[in-house]
């Protein structure tokens, strides 16, 4: 297996994205040609996963976010201000060379650990992800995100508490 790094801000002047490939075209694409526009417009902020040649094998887009308090879940409304704030997960990929390895889940607790520390400086209720796909959905429930909408399977939409995610990072470990 190659040597990975740590998480770290993409650097779109240093970091190779050009032969990143998970299998879904779109979130390929825009690792390529979105991503460093994201950050230069403040909208996106994109992490990345190298191996030693800086090479992209993974990669995870967040935004901040406001969820409208009214349509939230009971435990994400309860007591919270309207809009309720969250950290957004825009996009989640990794690279097919690297699947199965644990990459995406170790993304994942990195971007837990941010809104835990985020948490301390500014009010971060919740990270919040809209799955691709049911194989997707099912992957972030393992993780311990729940559905907006327990009651409509096909609903995407899931959420972490914030106050959950020292649970979810143990189970990870």
């Amino acid at each position: 297996m190659t040597d990975l790094r740590h998480p770290e801000p993409l650097d779109p002047k240093r970091h190779d994205r050009s032969g990143f490939d998970s299998g879904a075209a779109e979130l390929d694409e825009w690792l390529r040609r979105y991503a460093g526009q994201n950050r230069r417009r403040d909208t996106a902020a994109t992490w990345v996963i190298t191996d030693t040649e800086d090479t992209v094998v993974a990669y995870v887009s967040l935004a901040m976010t406001g969820i409208d308090r009214a349509a939230a879940p009971r435990p994400v409304r309860q007591h919270s201000p309207d809009p309720v704030p969250a950290l957004l997960i825009g996009r989640l990929a990794v690279d097919r060379s690297v699947a199965g390895l644990g990459v995406g889940t170790a993304l994942v607790a990195h971007v837990l650990a941010t809104a835990v520390e985020l948490n301390l400086s500014a009010a971060c209720r919740a990270v919040v992800v809209t799955a691709l796909d049911q194989h997707a959905r099912t992957w972030w429930e393992r993780l311990g995100f729940e559905s907006f909408d327990p009651t409509d399977p096909d609903n995407p939409d899931l959420y972490l508490l914030t106050a959950d995610i020292e649970a979810t990072l143990r189970s990870l470990r």
